[in-house]
């Protein structure tokens, strides 16, 4: 009995001790780690923010040039009223053959207004093929749409550079049995060679080249031009709506507004009367077309 009860002591004594020793680890690392604080600022920093949308400036007056080019004719007075209610200066130049449209863009690509505006607009309205427009030639070649977007790259066109290049453009497909074999605008020849011609420069500059471009193509059959030559693009109608009643909303929104409205009408009409819209851009901020 004794060397039992002498036993059960000494396992009592060494669970006292272990509770002791546990108790006094405890408190040496309470006395040597204290609760970590954070402030209400510390932990917001955490959360997330709503960082506020980046746009392109638009407070110059006039905003930029507004190029028409309507070799058509049917939508000068229309588009002309739209981009002058949003703050463009608006230059037109109607029934221009391919080698009229080349000058002309070259011209305005170079003006050293450009320095002094926000942004670009140029409206294209002719008569073409799937990747050129003829003007008021019909030819095999054509004048290249790439062509035209090269002019106002940012190493050809450098007071443009960082600032929105706008273009709208309407195709009205020709086939190529109604086209004539001779062309009065070679593509390789002087005249294009001068659409490469060699950057200007003006320090370094960080922004790409084909940055900051808004590239929105509609084609349509030209044989809506046949059944009535006064009629206006449907495309163009709807844009001209849609940048006068809303024109605070950002173009993104208001283009895919426009390609929807253009799906719905495709819908309901044979395949000669459809408006077919594509659109490019490299866009580097929200762009509203109106002061901001």
């Amino acid at each position: 009995m004794c060397t039992l009860h002498r036993t059960c002591h000494l396992r009592r004594e060494r669970l006292r001790n272990g509770r002791s020793k546990e108790q006094r680890l405890k408190e040496q690392l309470g006395t040597q780690q204290e609760p970590v604080k954070t402030s209400i600022q510390e932990s917001e920093a955490f959360l997330p923010q709503s960082i506020p949308e980046e746009r392109y400036k638009m407070k110059s007056k006039p905003l930029g040039i507004c190029l028409i080019i309507d070799c058509i004719g049917n939508e000068t007075e229309l588009l002309r009223d739209t981009f002058t209610s949003l703050g463009y200066e608006v230059q037109k130049s109607l029934h221009l053959t391919m080698d009229g449209i080349l000058k002309v863009l070259q011209r305005v690509a170079c003006m050293p207004q450009h320095q002094d505006y926000d942004s670009f607009v140029c409206v294209l309205v002719s008569r073409g093929g799937s990747q050129s427009v003829y003007g008021v030639d019909q030819t095999h070649s054509g004048l290249p749409l790439h062509h035209i977007r090269r002019m106002f790259m940012g190493d050809l066109c450098p007071y443009l550079v960082g600032k929105p290049k706008v273009f709208f453009i309407q195709n009205y497909m020709v086939s190529e049995g109604q086209l004539e074999d001779s062309s009065l605008l070679e593509v390789d020849g002087p005249a294009m060679k001068n659409v490469e011609s060699k950057p200007q420069q003006r320090g370094l500059c960080t922004v790409h080249r084909e940055a900051d471009f808004f590239w929105s193509l509609c084609t349509a059959d030209v044989s809506l031009l046949e059944q009535s030559c006064s009629s206006p693009s449907l495309y163009l109608q709807c844009l001209s709506q849609k940048l006068r009643q809303e024109r605070k909303r950002p173009l993104l929104d208001l283009h895919i507004e426009l390609n929807s409205h253009m799906y719905d009408w495709n819908s309901r009409v044979s395949t000669k009367e459809k408006y077919y819209v594509w659109l490019q851009h490299t866009l580097r901020k929200k762009l509203i077309l109106s002061y901001t």
